[in-house]
């Protein structure tokens, strides 16, 4: 009757510390029945609650508010709000172990989550916005940029790890995957709303490679810790998780490119849509305008193209609160977009300026940081020069 007394319980509830450590570090190592218990411990971890959706619902919201009115603490605030990555864990965690119900139980929760903060992001920062609104920051979630992907990758890494060795979910590694998943979710909302398709085809874009890229660091993880497939017919999901993940590094690869310079490409000279006085160029003769400067030798003109401005003018990006502005194709708030112009940014004033409206535009040339050049509408409330009014030389 003392022997049975004395003889353990439950092996996992008897545990010492240091065994649980070392049963951690190669899960492979623990009895079925133990592996299991684990396992279940672990699923409801990463299981969301009411409070997970509640506060999908409160992100999205400081997600459009932030999006609507360019504060990026908004951003973050949602970003914080989001941390519980629990489904997105609960996705990577069912595809190593090769459990389809847990999975597809997963990707509902992830995917109510989305459409929550989508839908709220989408009303809360594109409904009943004018045509002045810019969405700058919501237009930088459209590039796909390599600081970008090392923080989704570094934060999903850490997700896994945490919830692996420690049995929980980092809050800030969390709140990183949240940033880089709900803000372009929330921007892609925006832009469908707004019907601007190079807004929320951009974002939709990088939000699905970072979601993509995200599950595929969390498998790799967790199968580096000792998580395999419970039985055998499961590898199949683990074998579709790893044909995802091929899909992913591919698009990333083919379409990463083309995307992380400007996603629209138009011709660097976009005249056809601009007005003739603005946009011609003399190029036959140098005959002598009112306008033009006059050098000593006049069958030698330096200059290949002569503006209506007497001389292109240098100028620089300002007033934009540090998030840059857009350069449109035409002198229109709801034209399709060229590139951005950061903050600080050396520009050429070609023509201008144009009042259209409420707005003053300047036809500008701008290089951007992959070396490109081109040419394109600036509103003037973001243009600085030394001499705005171009005095010519006689």
């Amino acid at each position: 009757m003392s022997t049975n007394m004395s003889e353990p319980l439950d092996p996992l509830q008897t545990h010492s510390r240091a065994r649980r450590r070392r049963a951690r570090r190669m899960l492979t190592q623990l009895r079925a029945d133990e592996r299991e218990t684990f396992l279940e411990n672990l699923a409801q971890i990463v299981s969301p609650n009411v409070g997970f959706f509640i506060f999908a619902l409160l992100a999205g919201l400081l997600i459009g508010v932030g999006f609507r009115f360019e504060q990026r603490a908004l951003l973050f605030a949602g970003a914080l709000v989001a941390h519980q990555m629990g489904p997105l864990m609960g996705l990577a965690l069912s595809a190593v172990t090769g459990s389809p119900r847990f999975f597809l139980r997963m990707l509902t929760s992830f995917a109510v989550a989305g459409l929550l903060v989508a839908v709220t992001a989408g009303l809360a920062g594109g409904l009943a916005t004018g045509s002045e609104s810019s969405f700058l920051l919501a237009y930088g979630h459209t590039e796909l940029n390599l600081i970008d992907f090392s923080l989704v990758m570094l934060g999903a890494g850490l997700l896994a790890y945490y919830l692996a060795r420690e049995e929980r979910l980092a809050p800030l590694a969390g709140a990183a995957v949240a940033y880089e998943l709900f803000l372009p979710l929330g921007a892609a909302a925006i832009g469908l709303l707004r019907a601007e398709p190079e807004l929320w085809q951009g974002a939709a874009l990088t939000f699905a490679l970072h979601l993509a890229w995200a599950i595929v660091v969390a498998v790799a993880v967790l199968a580096a810790l000792g998580f395999r497939p419970l039985t055998g017919a499961s590898r199949s999901l683990v074998a579709a998780m790893a044909l995802m993940g091929l899909v992913a590094i591919l698009s990333a690869v083919g379409l990463g490119a083309s995307v992380m310079a400007i996603l629209p490409t138009p011709p660097p000279t976009p005249t056809a849509t601009t007005t003739p006085t603005e946009t011609a160029t003399i190029t036959s003769t140098p005959t002598i305008t009112p306008t033009a400067t006059i050098t000593g030798t006049p069958t030698k003109t330096p200059t290949p193209t002569v503006t209506p401005t007497p001389t292109p003018q240098p100028g620089r990006v300002n007033n934009t609160g540090g998030t840059g502005a857009v350069v449109r194709v035409v002198s229109d708030p709801l034209s399709a977009h060229i590139g951005f112009v950061e903050e600080g940014s050396s520009i050429l004033l070609l023509a201008g300026p144009k009042q259209v409206g409420d707005f003053s535009w300047w036809y500008i040339r701008f290089t951007t940081k992959f070396g490109e050049t081109f040419e394109g509408w600036l509103l003037g409330d973001y243009v600085s020069t030394a001499t705005l009014t171009p005095s010519p030389t006689p």
